[in-house]
Formats: structure tokens, C-alpha cells, sequence
């Protein structure tokens, strides 16, 4: 009721004040071009050394879907810029899931180096169902957004808060928008390596530059390394011996090791009158080795996203923005019987059982219309579509024959709106946005089924987002918003049955859609003398029919595992997101972030008050950034959880319940200005300096103390 009451408390509030003075144009002012005089080495270094943490800058085209000043937005956003990243750790988890980790309302696992980093937003849990990826503004899949390599990333925003009605279903927490790079004036030449714990070589070389209407950026970035054991043996034994014996054929008996090679070209184009276009191409192969001879997780995959957009301006009165993406996953692998216990001793046995084939293609499209009805009023009309069309197969290795397959198309279609309003000199701003969504699930075969062609289903849904800002003066502002998000569930869930191998599955047809609604209330205190931005913003809200997964013991294949997918009751969020960044020395400054949260599951049967998976109690940071680009730069960083579950029936197994953790991560690196044009970097990065030893996420752990050493040569053009 409280988010339906705010919700058309808005609409009439954008009825009264439409025609209201406004001082500036609603369109963000565009970012200053860099100074066309020579680019000096020293120029360039001081650039990026300048203090600045997960606070947004300039301008964002995430939070809302027109580029909008960062101090005028009425919703809870996060920008993570490339002085920040220059300033991490160089992770052995290398992925933006790491650069994002110190953001208030943001919890990160992993699973690397298999997939992509699972960010938990606003303690909803479940990544794939919860959370939106983007990249450069397209919506991808998870597993597709592992493609882009973190040395190619310009930023990333984060969005709290559900944010369907902006940018699609799964937004129950937020969004998570990757930006890459582009060629700017001072992005020149650069090529380097790094070496590190695990045996872990990355390299890279890239090259941009703007000249004149055109930019242009090319990469390769290489990521090899052997040496870490994704499950290790003695764990899985653990396992084994309480029950959950699912987990031991394909354990780490030997290191696991993978290669990654990621190729990139983005190239941009803009006239004098803002008519303009950019296409890029992000692609990465893949082979990950599974620790037992034979047994190949990711035998030479391959996965790319290409995306083209287009812009122009119709005047004075409006904007147009069309993009079309294309997105592919091919990920083959080879399992062989693996090990299992014999006279209370896991023995491994390398005959080769299955092999299994899974791609992925979707092609988004989009157009979008900003219409100017005044210099205080923007109205944003778009129109989304998607197709996505997944084959999942088994074959078996002796005889070749097809054990499994499943082949199904989705269709997404949408259209939304946004109302955006900046009033009284720019110290009220005003959001409103709907969007309503369809989808189809068609063309369906699974062989293993009956029928093996079941009917289309289809599904809508309406969503909306609302927001408020408040900028009482220089110092204090106040801000609140409320949104819903939708989750139609996947196809694979709806009809895929595998009854093969040694991972089955098993179909629910019946799964009802997750609904989510949220409201928050956000206080940002800054105070310029002092170099002082702190942030305070509680948030509750609730999903319904919430969709869980189990991953069971099949009794009939020893060490199977058979996945289940289920709804519960509802989960009830909670929490408080604080944030600080405050300037000690013209050299030091110091962040933090604190997430306190309360995630419970209430009229889910025997799972009543339990923690909802992956969304621990509390999540922070506290850091110390040193820049003094004649001496040395250095950040150090304490990060913390609490105990979490990997499960929704809160079971207390290792690798189940996620103990609490502290960890310290710390950076030093300097550039050397060997001449006008060229600079040299070298850098020295230690995560988790006390080897800890905790689970990153169910049985696959993090790898204690890891350290890596860098050194990169640039030249400017």
C-alpha cells in the first residue's frame, strides 16, 4: 500500500508543477572535451590520481533512462570510475564483481574462474533472478556479461532498488551497468604484464585515440593460470561423509587451470549537430580445465557481445536513441566418471562419460524518443525487443547418441515510459516511470518429456518506478523512491527434464512469476570545506511468490545430483546503506560502506525465518586511498560480511553456511614520467594479506592470499 500511495502521489505532483520555471535544461550537460594542446605524461598522471570513490561525478545514463546530472538524481545510484579501479587490488578473481564490492547495498560472491561474479543487490539474493545486468546499456545475460575484461572497463554504475520498470524483468535489487571504454585524446598506446599467485599470467595491450568526429579503441587481454583447486578434494569428502554426496565426482584432484583470451574494438562517431553512432565487439574464449584428466568444464567456448547504437537530435524538441545488440554463448564440455568413495577413499576413475553442448543467441532491440515538452520537463517513450533462443544437449561419449536436449525461443516485448522534472532552480527533481512487459516461451522441444513439444506460455506484467530528490542547500539533501520489479522465471525451469550424466533435471511447469516492491528514504550530507560526502539510506520491501532452486542427491545415480526448482512463501527486506568518503590530507582520504540488512523468508512452511540465501546480515568496507603521484600512491581496504547460507533451508554443512569474514586487500603503484610522451607503470597488489581461508560461495572457495605484480608502458599520441 505505501509504494501504490507514493506512486500517485507523484503523478499528481507532475499534474500541478509541469509548467513550473526551470533554470536549466533537463538534458545533462555534455562532458567537457579534453584540451587539444599536446597531452603530457605528467598531465595525464595527475589526471588519474585524484581522490574519488563509488560517488557519481558528472553524469550517469543508468539510474534513469536520460542522462541526468548525478547531484539532481531522485534514486539511490552508484559509480564506480576508472580512478577507482586504477586504485584496486588487481584480484586473482578478476571480474567487475570485485570493482564494485566496496559500493553501500552491493554483496558480491564468486565462482570463478566457471562463471560470472554473482552481485547480490539490497540483500535480494538471488543473482540471476534479481539482479539486471548491462553492458554499455544493453541488457545480457550473466554468463554473457563474463566476456568483458576488467582492463576494458571505463565505469560501472550501480542502480538500488527495483528498476524493472526502467530497464526490464530481474530488477528486484538494482542494476549492474558495465561501461567500456572508448578512445579519448590521452588513452594512446599501452601494453603490459602481470604475474601472480596461482601461476597467473595477464597480459594486455590496447590502443584509442580521438581525432577529429572519430574515436576508436582496440584490445587483447590475455588471463592464464593453473594452480588454485576450485573444490578441493578434502572438502568435498567432507561432504560427502554428511550426506550431501553430490559433490565429490568432479572435485579438484588435481589443480584446475584455464585460458582466457578476450579480444575487444569499439569505434565512435559524432558530428558537430550530435548526430552520432558507436559499434563495439567484446569476445573472449575460454577453456577451464576440471582438475581430473578428462574432465574439460569448458572445452574452447566461446561467447561475444556486439552492440550498435545510434542517436540524433529532431531539433530543439527531441532525441532519438536506436540499438540492436547481438549476443552468443557456446560452452562445450567433456565429463568423465570422476571420483567416488571406495572402502571410505575417493579413487578416481578418468573414463569418459558425456559430453554437453550449450549456446545461447539473443538479439535485443530498442528505440527511444526523448521528448523536451519544456526546459523542466523531459518525457521519455521507448519501445524493447528481445529474442533469445538456448539449446542445451547431452551426448554420450561411447556410442555418440543424444541422451538430453532442450531447445526453447523467448520473446520479450515492452514499452515504458519516464517522466523526469527538475523544479526550483534545480532543488526538486521528480521521477516517474511505467513499463509493461510480455514474453513467450515458444518453440519448445525437450526429448526427454512428454509431451516433447509442450504449448507456448505467456506471460505480463506492469511495473513502475518513482523517485523524489529534495536539495534543501549545498550541504543536505533528501531523497526517497519507490519501484516494483517482475520475474516471469526461466524457460530451462518451465520444461527442461535431463535424466543423464551425472546432473539431471527436473521440470516445473507450474512456477508462479516473483513480484517485488521496494521503497527507500535517502538523506546525502556534503560539506566542501571539510571534504566530507556521507550518505544514509534505509529501504524495505517484499517478494512474493518467490522462486527458489535445490540442488537434491539423485538416489539413482551415486553422487548425482538432481535440480529443483520451487516457490516459496515471501521474503521480507530490510536494511540500511551508509556510505562515507571524507578527505583527511591534500594525500589521504578515507571510504566506508555499511550495509545492515535483514532478509527473511515468512509463509515458506518448514523455511519460515530463515536468512534468505546469499544475503547476510551486514557488508562493508573501510579504506585509505594515499595519492602523491612524486612518491608512491597506495589503498588499503578491510572488507567484512556476516555468516550466510547458500540455501533457503539454511543448512549448517560447510561450503552451506558461509562462516563471517575480514579480509585486508592493499595496492601500491607509481608512474614513472620516462619522457613527455611516455609513461611507465608498475604496481604491486596483495587481497586477502592474512589468508583467510573462508567459502566464497557454496563449494567453491576463495584461494587465501593472493598476490600480483604489474607493469604497463604507455605512450601518448
Amino acid at each position: 500500500m505505501i509504494h501504490r500511495i507514493f506512486t500517485v502521489t507523484l503523478i499528481f505532483l507532475f499534474n500541478i508543477v509541469t509548467c513550473l520555471p526551470y533554470a536549466e535544461s533537463a538534458e545533462a550537460p555534455s562532458a567537457a572535451e579534453p584540451s587539444t594542446q599536446e597531452q603530457t605524461a605528467e598531465d595525464a598522471i595527475n589526471r588519474k590520481n585524484t581522490h574519488h570513490n563509488y560517488r557519481m561525478d558528472e553524469i550517469t545514463v543508468t539510474a534513469t533512462k536520460t542522462e541526468t546530472p548525478a547531484e539532481l538524481l531522485p534514486v539511490t545510484a552508484y559509480t564506480v570510475d576508472a580512478k577507482d579501479i586504477e586504485a584496486q587490488p588487481d584480484y586473482y578473481m578478476s571480474n567487475f564483481g570485485e570493482l564494485i564490492r566496496d559500493v553501500p547495498g552491493v554483496h558480491v560472491s564468486q565462482y570463478y574462474p566457471w562463471g560470472p561474479p554473482w552481485v547480490h543487490l539490497r540483500g535480494t539474493g538471488y543473482f540471476i533472478g534479481r539482479t539486471v545486468f548491462l553492458v554499455d546499456g544493453i541488457p545480457v545475460t550473466p554468463f554473457v556479461s563474463q566476456t568483458i575484461n576488467n582492463n576494458d572497463i571505463e565505469r560501472v554504475d550501480v542502480v538500488l532498488g527495483p528498476t524493472s520498470a526502467l530497464y526490464g524483468a530481474n530488477a528486484s535489487g538494482g542494476v549492474v551497468n558495465v561501461i567500456t571504454k572508448s578512445g579519448q585524446e590521452n588513452t594512446g598506446f599501452n601494453t603490459g604484464t602481470s604475474y601472480g599467485s596461482n601461476n597467473t599470467w595477464r597480459s594486455h595491450t590496447s590502443i584509442g585515440d580521438k581525432t577529429g568526429d572519430w574515436r576508436y579503441y582496440f584490445s587483447y587481454n590475455g588471463d592464464y593460470s593453473s594452480g588454485y583447486k576450485m573444490k578441493p578434494v578434502e572438502g568435498m569428502v567432507d561432504l560427502y561423509r554428511r550426506g550431501k554426496t553430490q559433490y565429490l565426482w568432479d572435485a579438484s584432484y588435481e589443480s584446475n587451470s584455464y585460458d582466457y583470451s578476450y579480444l575487444m574494438g569499439k569505434l565512435d562517431w559524432q558530428n558537430s549537430n550530435g548526430v552520432g553512432f558507436n559499434a563495439a565487439y567484446n569476445y573472449e574464449n575460454l577453456y577451464l580445465y576440471g582438475g581430473q584428466p578428462g574432465l574439460v568444464l569448458n572445452d574452447d567456448g566461446n561467447q561475444g557481445i556486439g552492440s550498435f547504437k545510434f542517436h540524433a537530435p529532431v531539433g530543439n524538441v527531441a532525441k532519438v536513441t536506436a540499438s540492436v545488440g547481438f549476443q552468443n554463448l557456446d560452452r562445450p564440455g567433456t565429463n568423465i566418471k570422476g571420483l567416488s568413495m571406495v572402502n571410505n577413499q575417493p579413487v578416481l576413475n578418468t573414463t569418459s562419460t558425456t559430453r554437453t553442448e550449450w549456446t545461447n543467441n539473443r538479439i535485443p532491440l530498442e528505440l527511444q524518443t526523448d521528448l523536451f515538452l519544456t526546459n523542466s520537463n523531459t518525457l521519455t517513450l521507448g519501445a524493447f525487443w528481445s529474442q533469445e533462443k538456448e539449446i542445451r544437449e547431452t551426448y554420450t561419449i561411447s556410442s555418440g547418441a543424444r541422451t538430453a536436449k532442450t531447445d526453447f525461443t523467448t520473446d520479450q516485448t515492452a514499452f515504458y515510459a519516464q517522466d523526469q522534472m527538475f523544479l526550483m532552480d534545480d532543488r526538486l527533481s521528480l521521477l516517474g516511470g511505467l513499463r509493461w512487459d510480455s514474453w513467450r516461451f515458444h518453440d519448445i522441444f525437450d526429448q526427454v518429456s512428454t509431451p516433447q513439444t509442450p504449448d507456448a506460455i505467456e506471460k505480463e506484467h506492469v511495473t513502475y518506478r518513482g523517485g523524489a530528490k529534495y536539495r534543501f542547500n549545498d550541504v543536505f539533501a533528501l531523497k526517497s523512491s519507490a519501484g516494483t520489479a517482475y520475474w516471469p522465471g526461466t524457460a530451462l525451469w518451465f520444461y527442461a527434464n535431463t535424466k543423464s550424466g551425472m546432473t539431471w533435471r527436473e521440470a516445473n511447469p507450474n512456477l508462479e512469476p516473483e513480484k517485488t516492491w521496494m521503497v527507500d528514504l535517502g538523506g546525502e550530507f556534503t560539506i566542501e570545506k571539510t571534504g566530507t560526502f556521507f550518505t544514509v539510506t534505509p529501504y524495505y520491501g517484499e517478494i512474493e511468490d518467490m522462486v527458489s532452486y535445490r540442488y537434491d542427491v539423485n538416489p539413482a545415480v551415486s553422487g548425482g545430483t538432481i535440480i529443483r526448482s520451487q516457490n516459496l512463501g515471501t521474503a521480507e527486506i530490510y536494511g540500511l546503506e551508509l556510505g562515507l568518503e571524507q578527505k583527511l590530507t591534500d594525500t589521504l582520504g578515507l571510504f566506508a560502506a555499511l550495509t545492515l540488512n535483514h532478509s527473511r523468508l515468512k509463509d515458506s512452511g518448514a523455511n519460515t525465518d530463515h536468512q534468505l540465501r546469499n544475503a547476510p546480515d551486514y557488508w562493508g568496507s573501510l579504506g585509505l586511498r594515499y595519492l602523491n603521484p612524486d612518491l608512491i600512491n597506495a589503498q588499503t581496504t578491510l572488507r567484512v560480511s556476516g555468516a550466510r547460507y547458500y540455501d533457503d533451508e539454511n543448512t549448517d554443512l560447510p561450503y552451506f553456511h558461509m562462516d563471517a569474514y575480514q579480509t585486508v586487500d592493499a595496492k601500491i603503484w607509481r608512474d614513472w614520467r620516462l619522457s613527455p610522451k611516455w609513461i611507465l607503470t608498475t604496481g604491486l597488489s596483495g587481497t586477502n594479506l592474512f589468508n583467510q581461508q573462508y567459502a566464497s560461495e557454496i563449494v567453491y572457495v576463495d584461494p587465501g592470499l593472493s598476490v600480483q605484480a604489474d607493469i604497463n608502458l604507455k605512450y601518448l599520441f
